[in-house]
């Protein structure tokens, strides 16, 4: 069977792996899936998408189309109206926290893609819920993780050693972070974190003046991103993931993060309270609130039997994304 995806793959220069690049090989081990787009001009990424189509998803039983909230949601539309009107079936897979608010502000540009859709997945109950009381029926299938790529090591006395992989894109706000560190050494606790991103970010000179001005070269590095595979190796020096996006759905970094048996906070904003529980897989901080986060922070290292519990839970939890326990959701849903 057929399927040609489309979506953003930029990890060739964002550094992090997105959706179509984790999940279209696991389709691919009973598919024949084709993707795209690597491009990384919105322009060049549209055309490429719309020869795709025409030289792939019309010979394809299935069009699956990756559909984000801000300004890649032009391309869930461009794809979508191709395959109505060339009669093809394709299902859109909701990733953008923000997707609640595109429809409640832009209705039609949500109907033009959802109305017509085969069928709609959504990662995380919070999608879900929300397109479901708009009328919609939406199927439930999580981000996937490949469980075994991810060895578990439990925290137990947890050592200042914070990581932070997101990038410094604008809602990841890392400068609360910083604020957090800044406010843990001003307490008499000394912080160390590495922050992964990359220079042409929003953020990352605003980042930059902070460490400067606060005087925090001592405590924070920051590098390029790199692969998964060296962070999660380099992850067993880190017993702390600290994550504070403004707005999410259910990042797979996360899920990570609880896989290997590291500590998480974040915030507790968009789908997160739907995705994992408070004070038992994680904890939670308010958004864009660095006293919070310094408290939750001073509070692991003070409590390492809480810190352990997360741990254990943690991996629990990650233990439902394998793939191995999804393969069949989507066997279901693609061989209907």
């Amino acid at each position: 069977m057929k399927v040609a995806y489309f979506g953003n793959k930029t990890s060739a220069f964002s550094g992090a792996k997105t959706t179509i690049e984790t999940l279209a090989p696991l389709l691919n081990t009973f598919l024949q899936v084709s993707t795209t787009s690597s491009a990384r001009n919105m322009f060049r990424r549209m055309l490429e998408m719309i020869f795709t189509f025409f030289k792939n998803g019309l010979c394809s039983e299935w069009i699956l189309i990756d559909v984000y909230s801000t300004k890649a949601y032009i391309y869930a539309e461009l794809i979508s109206r191709l395959s109505s009107i060339f009669n093809k079936k394709y299902i859109i897979i909701l990733h953008g926290g923000n997707l609640p608010e595109r429809h409640k502000t832009n209705p039609k540009s949500i109907s033009r893609v959802f109305d017509h859709a085969y069928a709609i997945v959504a990662p995380s109950p919070y999608l879900k819920n929300y397109f479901e009381k708009c009328g919609y029926r939406v199927i439930l299938i999580p981000n996937p993780v490949e469980l075994e790529n991810y060895p578990f090591f439990q925290r137990k006395k947890i050592r200042p050693k914070m990581l932070g992989i997101r990038g410094f894109k604008s809602p990841y706000n890392s400068v609360m972070t910083l604020d957090a560190i800044r406010i843990c050494r001003e307490r008499g606790t000394e912080i160390e974190l590495l922050l992964l991103g990359n220079r042409d970010e929003d953020d990352y000179q605003r980042i930059s003046d902070f460490i400067i001005k606060h005087e925090l070269e001592d405590l924070v590095k920051i590098s390029q991103k790199i692969p998964k595979s060296e962070w999660i190796k380099l992850s067993v020096d880190y017993d702390i993931m600290v994550s504070n996006p403004l707005i999410d759905n259910s990042p797979v970094s996360i899920i990570e993060g609880l896989a290997l048996g590291m500590c998480i906070i974040t915030t507790d904003v968009g789908g997160i309270p739907d995705f994992v529980s408070n004070n038992n897989q994680v904890l939670y901080v308010k958004s864009n609130d660095s006293e919070d986060l310094a408290n939750k922070v001073l509070y692991l290292l003070e409590n390492p039997e809480n810190a352990q519990s997360l741990s254990t839970n943690g991996r629990v939890r990650a233990e439902e994304f394998d793939w191995k326990n999804l393969e069949p959701l989507w066997k279901t849903l693609l061989n209907a």
